[in-house]
């Protein structure tokens, strides 16, 4: 029989393995049903990969939405086709960038700017993912797209190893394997990423209950479940930047039901979500005094 468990599961993936074999463990262990993930991890990157449990599945495009943090290590004087470290080498150069010039570049890239996504990545063309299409020896062409960069910080360079690690806060899209290029170029060099972690995705980051799945993986099963279960949080945890409105269980039963419930006295609200006895009901949008539900959630019974 599978697990009626709801919720999030702060995990940290190693690199060396897919998002979707990182789901599959965890789904495994907790003999799950209903699981996903908040934003696939390239196989050669690690780090903060939210896992969404039963209930919380529904909440995954609104985590997806969440600004991100990355810890990135990029080598100057050679380009990959991958742009990364598993890439075949398709163009060198001698021009190393130094310190200073790794420093003074980055306040460049700060606000929005354009990418165009690597062809190894997962977006698909025509229903296959791009990666594949690039392996097998097809020219790959993806449309740019827009991102924003909050932060970008040399933390440190060098000169030895050709090197220059970077931290970066991004919005949703942001390929890290193309702002390194671009840094290069930007630089009149080359570069490819040889390690990528991700620090933080919304409210998950690796210093705070994050479960390491290099360390599950040594443990008995037992000690597995146990670890895992303990640290499972709540499904409302996603919620926080989101207005919330608290509803009586008449209100509560109408919504859970598919009916349309209006609520006069409240302004036109684009997201919100409802709660009744400090239980997610429903999330959606109020619009000329009706709350409209997205989702609506299986938490209580009425």
């Amino acid at each position: 029989m599978k697990s009626k468990i709801n919720g999030w599961i702060n995990l940290y993936k190693p690199a060396g393995i897919s998002s979707a074999q990182a789901v599959a463990k965890i789904k495994h262990w907790l003999n799950l049903s209903k699981v996903g993930h908040a934003g696939t991890l390239d196989v050669e990157a690690e780090g903060v990969l939210p896992i969404a449990i039963g209930e919380a599945t529904k909440l995954v495009q609104y985590l997806m939405e969440a600004t991100k943090e990355y810890h990135f290590t990029m080598k100057f004087g050679a380009k990959t086709d991958s742009g990364d470290v598993s890439g075949k080498v398709v163009q060198v150069t001698s021009n190393i960038p130094t310190y200073d010039e790794c420093l003074s570049v980055t306040k460049k890239f700060i606000g929005e700017i354009v990418q165009v996504p690597p062809s190894y990545s997962a977006l698909k063309i025509n229903g296959v993912r791009a990666y594949n299409l690039a392996r097998s020896g097809h020219k790959v062409i993806l449309s740019p797209r827009k991102v924003k960069i909050f932060s970008l910080k040399l933390e440190s360079y060098d000169s030895t190893n050709l090197t220059a690690t970077y931290s970066t806060e991004c919005s949703k899209g942001t390929y890290i394997r193309t702002l390194s290029q671009d840094i290069a170029l930007c630089l009149q060099s080359l570069s490819f990423v040889v390690k990528l972690a991700r620090t933080r995705v919304g409210c998950f980051n690796y210093r705070h209950g994050s479960l390491y799945l290099n360390a599950l993986n040594s443990f008995s099963k037992a000690k597995t479940i146990a670890y895992l279960k303990d640290g499972i949080v709540d499904t409302k945890c996603v919620l926080s930047n989101i207005p919330s409105l608290s509803i009586d269980d008449i209100v509560a039963k109408k919504i859970y039901f598919g009916q349309l419930v209006q609520l006069p006295r409240l302004h036109d609200c684009s997201l919100v979500w409802l709660q009744y006895n400090n239980q997610l009901i429903a999330i959606g949008k109020i619009e000329d005094g009706y709350f409209r539900s997205s989702k609506v959630f299986n938490f209580i019974t009425l």
